[in-house]
């Protein structure tokens, strides 16, 4: 089967065993890598019952289709188990170089199965892998750990997935992480790591890809990397980063600011993607085979924190961690922020979420310096909240119960569950659903919960526009969203699933072209997207088989509260009339959520349908 190897390495860590298996070749014809391919496996190996942090519940980790091609910006990869946090199905993807570096060391995926007596770490080196002990490892952070392992491999070039102590403290929202501050940032696959006592996975590959034709392979993917190098998007992430976002979330309104209760802190202006890059910004870095080379690299010589060379944090990240607790940070404090969470090996997003309505909560009264351990979690406080984020991180005092994230924060203080800014129990992500209601839609109805990369919603509607979907931007206030949002959600499965950045603008007929020169199929244009609706309603069933209803695809009332002033202008989505629109056009039940058994099996999917109860 040209594109992959064949075969799934599986990590028996009951016994301690190591063995092949064989690749389930419909499964990967049907939904081709990464998150797409993971959820697949795991459809199979839970339900209701699993405990996320038992030996039952599966870890899968799996490259993208692409992944180690030359194609540009193909170097997302993926996991897939159920989640600690939200209790049902939990992915996650990222970039960097590890994805590439698995599938060139012979593997089409990676499953952790039971869980290991003692701390252990996975080597993976062309073809032969080997169980290793990480009792040395274990309490290190996410940084020493990679150097530690790459010591001992004595290759430098060796990729790493690891956790930090956050995810060995059981954080429900625990990272994987790899290379300088790349994460499989959500939904607690890091935790799910931990509970396995597996710290690291390290992988080394030469071989050559299983390539049904190498000539034209190349020839399409130099098309491609000039399609990708001239593109505007790609000439603005280069300059920017994702922190460029931040200037256009403060006009627009799109950067949660004080949990979410008051407009978008001009301030941070001092921190984003323009700032580094005129004040501070020394070099980019890239992902695998990535021309847009949108990671920033810093010498901050100001400031209580000094970095002579440092990876910039995103735009997620600057406003997690700065405007939604209010912070009016510099550069200084919020690259140690972001380092601090990336040593430690936990999200940003839920964590600076989490910590946001910690002092929303002091701030209302509801919890006082007794509650907090002495922190004064008074809006703007930078030290409360680097103290807060290091008790995260070791699970300690008051950092336990904000580790535990918002929902059940919520339920801890006896608040309105509408309270806590999340979606089936996963913290909404740094773009705010009042500045684009396709956002609100788009978060309402991800399969994982809250979810920005699952739909191109607030990018198409800031100005970025995608020729090939026929998506252009409209007014962002809007309603009729729902067939954009449920197009760009199964092209984003689809990417997702290939390995695609989301910044790359690749011409789909060149997508179709390299993966047809790559595997033995002869695909098109409407095959992928199949391929992508495919996806997105697998995920969808899987969320449903675990318990999720169309009850759960609502957005917190405290985010429908309309903010009058800033960029947002008093507005808020209309869910009443989006979400029975875009029921329509998914072919979901009204009552369960459930996608109907004719939309399953018109995807091949009759035992995904039998197995749910379609209707």
């Amino acid at each position: 089967m040209d594109g992959y190897w064949g075969k799934i390495l599986v990590a028996d860590l009951g016994t301690g065993r190591l063995f092949d298996e064989p690749l389930n070749e419909k499964y990967a014809r049907d939904f081709l890598g990464s998150t797409g391919l993971a959820a697949r496996y795991l459809y199979d190996l839970v339900d209701e019952k699993t405990d996320p942090l038992g030996p039952e519940n599966p870890l899968i980790l799996m490259p993208g289709l692409l992944n180690g091609t030359s194609g540009p910006s193909v170097s997302r990869w993926g996991g897939a188990a159920k989640s600690p946090l939200t209790g049902h199905y939990g992915d996650a993807n990222a970039g960097a170089l590890f994805g590439a570096e698995l599938k060139r060391a012979g593997y089409d995926g990676i499953i952790l199965k039971g869980q290991s007596t003692t701390p252990v770490y996975i080597y993976v080196k062309d073809g032969v892998a080997t169980l290793k002990d990480a009792g040395g490892l274990w309490g290190k952070d996410t940084y020493k750990t990679q150097e530690a392992i790459k010591k001992e491999c004595k290759d430098k070039r060796t990729q790493i997935a690891c956790i930090g102590s956050a995810s060995e403290n059981l954080v429900p929202y625990g990272n994987i992480m790899s290379e300088y501050g790349h994460s499989l940032g959500r939904a607690g696959l890091g935790c799910v790591m931990g509970s396995k006592q597996v710290k690291a996975i390290a992988c080394r590959g030469r071989m050559k890809l299983p390539m049904q034709d190498s000539e034209r392979f190349r020839k399409f993917a130099r098309k491609a990397m000039k399609e990708v190098k001239e593109a505007f998007l790609s000439q603005w992430m280069h300059e920017g980063g994702t922190a460029s976002w931040v200037d256009s979330a403060i006009s627009y309104g799109d950067g949660p600011t004080k949990y979410y209760t008051a407009p978008t802190m001009a301030e941070a202006t001092k921190i984003s993607g323009v700032t580094m890059a005129e004040k501070y910004e020394t070099g980019h870095t890239a992902c695998f085979g990535c021309p847009i080379r949108c990671r920033k690299v810093l010498r901050i010589q100001e400031g209580k924190y000094k970095y002579e060379s440092v990876e910039g944090p995103e735009y997620e990240t600057v406003i997690a961690l700065g405007a939604m607790m209010g912070l009016d940070l510099d550069m200084s404090s919020i690259v140690y922020l972001n380092e601090l969470c990336n040593g430690y090996g936990f999200d940003t997003i839920s964590g600076g979420a989490s910590a946001g309505y910690a002092f929303y909560l002091y701030d209302m009264g509801i919890i006082s310096d007794k509650d907090t351990g002495g922190l004064k979690l008074t809006w703007g406080n930078v030290d409360a909240a680097i103290a807060l984020l290091d008790l995260i991180g070791k699970k300690e005092g008051f950092g336990a119960i904000v580790a535990e994230g918002t929902k059940r924060m919520a339920r801890r203080y006896g608040r309105p569950a509408g309270e806590a800014v999340q979606t089936k129990g996963l913290e909404i992500p740094m773009h705010d659903p009042r500045a684009y209601h396709s956002m609100g839609l788009a978060y309402a109805t991800s399969p994982r919960g809250a979810d920005h990369n699952k739909s191109d919603g607030y990018q198409v509607d800031g100005g970025v526009g995608h020729p090939d979907l026929g998506l252009n931007a409209d007014d962002r206030w809007g309603d009729k969203k729902a067939a954009m949002v449920e197009k760009s959600q199964n092209y984003r499965a689809l990417t997702d699933s290939i390995g695609i950045c989301h910044f790359a603008m690749i011409p789909f007929t060149l997508i179709v072209d390299m993966i047809n020169a790559y595997t033995d199929w002869d695909t098109d244009i409407d095959q992928l997207l199949k391929a992508g609706e495919r996806v997105f309603q697998l995920q969808r069933a899987l969320s449903c088989k675990l318990g999720i209803t169309s009850k759960d695809d609502v957005l917190p009332e405290l985010i429908m509260r309309p903010i009058q002033e800033g960029g947002q202008e008093g507005h808020v989505p209309n869910m009443e009339k989006m979400l029975p629109e875009y029921y329509a056009l998914r072919d979901w039940d009204s009552a369960t959520g459930k996608p109907s058994k004719e939309r399953l099996e018109g995807l091949g999917m009759s035992e995904i349908a039998a197995s749910i109860d379609a209707k």
